[in-house]
């Protein structure tokens, strides 16, 4: 499981390298965090172009050099190149211990992965299955743009097919962590205050369990301090750190080698902050506001998708597609190709011999029982799941031998 995190871009320094479509919905997104964004690429997409010529993003038109992702809070590589991509982490994570870097489709050389976005302005939601079904996620976030009439992130920059300036609303920018043996640092007072005597320390306190459970079921290795036992070599080797005040730690943010922070009475005042949660599994739906006066409407929208989606059998469902995820990703030379497949996979629905696509997947109609992937698979009846993904996956190949 990924760890759901609503990062604060504002004002700070963000590359991307790479200039194609990948690259500019990471720009776009970042732009909206207000983060301020370099391009480099020798070449970008007419939006890019755009956005470099009204003086809204950095361009240097030519290819990566030694040094580049030096200074920066935040690096994404998203070229079509694999050397590139690669060397961009190295430089960027092992070398400039820059916390947040993210390779496009490289889960091993991400410290973050990127998730699928809806806005209305006000509220925020973004969706996860922690890398195992983007198709899943896709899938999810659309109905989501239909049920709240909310826009998503790949659709900005665009009027009428020709590119327009991009407006910072000021909004988070969700991502979702990789903390698989990477060194988080709680710090808080270990014992457990008085409820009667302190009503906003016991708040704090069951945050700070909150926190440490998320940390725990993310695979992360948690060390937990009181402020006053905090030596600097704690903080030089830990990713994350997530204080329960903000005067706990003197950290200053977004210069080389810093970490990430999350300050539990101050949520501005860090780097992150912790949406409300939705999880099954391997699926994480992440609910934000943009300010104080969305909050009633989020709570309300969070028990709403809650009951939706809690133990309702997608997360049996991504892990499924996961366990078939890299022998599928084997089976077809390109990216198109794969997520082609995958929507076949989990669109069809079977219908007296017949295939009609389509597949709801639960989400317009949750008392659905048509015979398709995602009931066998919620259902428990994996064996009948496998089968029919390995006879799709065969005839698949064959075509496209053929």
């Amino acid at each position: 499981m990924f760890y759901p995190a609503y990062i604060n871009l504002q004002d700070r320094k963000c590359l991307v390298v790479g200039g194609g479509t990948v690259a500019e919905r990471k720009v776009v997104a970042m732009l909206l965090s207000g983060g301020d964004v370099t391009v480099i690429s020798p070449d970008a997409t007419e939006l890019l172009t755009f956005l470099a010529h009204i003086g809204t993003i950095r361009w240097h038109k030519r290819q990566l050099k030694s040094g580049d992702t030096d200074g920066f809070f935040l690096v994404c590589a998203a070229t079509d190149f694999t050397d590139i991509n690669s060397a961009v982490f190295v430089e960027a994570h092992e070398e400039n211990k820059i916390r947040l870097v993210n390779v496009v489709d490289v889960i091993p050389q991400c410290t973050f992965a990127a998730a699928s976005v809806v806005t209305d302005g006000e509220l925020m939601l973004s969706i996860s299955t922690s890398g195992k079904s983007p198709a899943t996620s896709r899938r999810i976030r659309e109905y989501f743009e239909e049920m709240l009439n909310a826009t998503s992130l790949y659709t900005l920059g665009y009027e009428d097919e020709k590119p327009v300036p991009i407006e910072s609303p000021g909004l988070p920018y969700p991502v979702y962590l990789l903390l698989e043996n990477r060194t988080c640092l709680v710090v808080s007072e270990q014992k457990t205050p008085a409820f009667e005597e302190q009503v906003l320390a016991y708040e704090l306190h069951q945050k700070v369990k909150h926190r440490i459970s998320l940390l725990n079921r993310c695979g992360a290795t948690v060390t937990r301090s009181a402020p006053d036992e905090i030596k600097p070599h704690h903080l030089d080797n830990a990713f994350l750190v997530i204080t329960d005040k903000e005067s706990a730690v003197d950290m200053p943010c977004g210069s080389k080698g810093t970490f990430i922070r999350e300050c539990l009475d101050e949520p501005n005042a860090g780097t992150l902050f912790t949406p409300e949660l939705v999880i099954d599994d391997n699926l994480i739906i992440s609910v934000s506001a943009r300010s104080s006066a969305g909050i009633d409407k989020v709570k309300r929208l969070h028990k709403k998708l809650a009951n939706q989606f809690e133990n309702s059998g997608y997360g049996a469902f991504i892990e499924f597609l996961g366990t078939r995820r890299s022998e599928i990703l084997k089976a077809f030379p390109t990216p198109k190709k794969r997520a082609d497949f995958f929507e076949t996979l989990i669109d069809t629905v079977e219908t007296n011999g017949l295939q009609l696509q389509a597949c709801c997947l639960g989400l317009t109609n949750p008392e659905c029982s048509a015979e398709c992937l995602f009931n066998w698979v919620r259902q428990g009846n994996l064996e009948r799941a496998n089968t029919f993904t390995s006879n799709l996956l065969t005839a698949h190949v064959v075509c496209s031998i053929e």
